[in-house]
C-alpha cells in the first residue's frame, strides 16, 4: 500500500498546486494582455513543453482525420473557449471567487454525462448532488445581494466550467478508442488550441502595444509551463496509477491554493459566505460523482 501511494502523492499534490496557481497567474497576465492573447499564449507554451517531451521520448502521434476532427471539438470546449472566458471573468471578480466557482466543473460534467450519455442515467443521489451544488453557487455568489452580485464576471466563469464539463462528456464520447498516449493527445490538443486562437488573438489585439510588464510576462510563461501542460502530464500519472476518483479529488484542493494566495499574495478579501458556498458546492460535487452501487458491482465484475 505504501509504495502506490509515494508514487502518486507528490504528482496529486504538484498537480493541485500548479492549477491552483493558474489563477494568480491569469491575474498578473492580464495585466499587459488581452484575455485571447493569455490564451493563445498559454496554449502555445504548452503545446511546445508537450512537443518537446515527445521528442525527447522520440514518439510521433499518429491520427486518423476523424480523430483530428474528435480532439479539435474536444480542444475547443476545453482549451479554447473557456481559456479565453476565463481571463475576461478575472477581470471582474477575484481570483479567489474564480478559483471557487470553477470547483463547479464536476457538477457541469456530471449533468452532460447524464444527459448525452445514455449508458449513464444520473441517479437520484447524483441528481441531489446536482440540487446542492447549484444551491451552493448562490450561496457562493452571495445571491441575497442582488446589488453587489458580480453578475458578469460569474456568468463568464461558470460558462467557462459548463464548458469544461461538456468537453470531458465529448472527451469520453469521442476520444476514449483513440490509441495514444496522454501526451500525446495533450500536446495534440494544445497545438489544435493554438491554431484556433491564433486568428482570435490578432483580431483582438489592440491597435496600440501594451506596456509590457516582466510580472505579466513571466505570469503567462509559467501558465503554459506549469498549469497547461506539465500538470496534465502529473494528473494523468495519478489516474494512471490511482484511479480516476483520486484524480478528480484535485477538485478539492485546487480552491484552497488559489484561496492561500489569492489572500497572501494578492490581498483579496474573502467574504464570509464564499467558503461557505464552496463547502456546498463541493458536498454537492462529492454527491455528484457517486455512482448508484449496481452499476459499481456490474464494473467490478465486469473487470475481474
Amino acid at each position: 500500500m505504501n509504495a502506490p501511494t509515494k508514487s502518486w502523492l507528490p504528482a496529486f499534490i504538484i498537480c493541485a498546486l500548479f492549477w491552483g496557481s493558474s489563477f494568480l497567474f491569469i491575474h498578473e497576465a492580464i495585466k499587459s494582455f488581452t484575455a485571447s492573447q493569455v490564451a493563445f499564449g498559454r496554449v502555445v507554451v504548452g503545446a511546445l513543453v508537450l512537443g518537446g517531451m515527445l521528442l525527447a521520448q522520440r514518439r510521433r502521434p499518429r491520427f486518423s482525420w476523424r480523430e483530428i476532427g474528435s480532439v479539435a471539438l474536444v480542444a475547443l470546449l476545453l482549451s479554447v473557449v473557456p481559456f479565453i472566458l476565463i481571463p475576461i471573468a478575472q477581470e471582474h471578480i477575484t481570483s479567489i471567487l474564480a478559483s471557487l466557482l470553477n470547483a463547479t466543473t464536476p457538477l457541469w460534467t456530471a449533468l452532460f454525462v447524464a444527459l448525452l450519455i445514455p449508458t449513464e442515467k444520473a441517479s437520484r443521489l447524483q441528481v441531489v448532488g446536482l440540487v446542492i451544488g447549484a444551491f451552493g453557487i448562490a450561496v457562493l455568489l452571495g445571491a441575497w445581494n442582488v446589488s453587489d452580485l458580480p453578475m458578469l464576471g460569474a456568468v463568464l466563469m461558470l460558462a467557462a466550467t459548463a464548458c469544461y464539463g461538456l468537453g470531458s462528456t465529448m472527451s469520453r464520447l469521442f476520444l476514449s478508442s483513440v490509441k495514444e498516449t496522454p501526451t500525446g493527445l495533450s500536446a495534440a490538443q494544445m497545438g489544435l488550441s493554438a491554431i484556433m486562437l491564433a486568428p482570435v488573438a490578432l483580431v483582438t489585439a489592440p491597435s496600440d502595444p501594451p506596456t509590457l510588464h516582466g510580472s505579466a510576462v513571466w505570469a503567462l510563461l509559467a501558465l503554459g509551463l506549469f498549469g497547461t501542460s506539465f500538470a496534465y502530464v502529473l494528473f494523468y500519472q495519478v489516474v494512471r496509477v490511482a484511479g480516476a476518483t483520486t484524480a478528480a479529488s484535485t477538485t478539492y484542493v485546487v480552491p484552497i491554493v488559489a484561496t492561500f494566495l489569492g489572500i497572501i499574495v494578492l490581498k483579496e478579501h474573502l467574504h464570509w459566505y464564499e467558503p461557505v458556498g464552496a463547502v456546498v458546492v463541493l458536498g454537492g460535487v462529492w454527491l455528484a460523482q457517486r455512482k448508484p452501487k449496481v452499476l459499481e458491482v456490474e464494473a467490478k465484475a465486469a473487470h475481474a
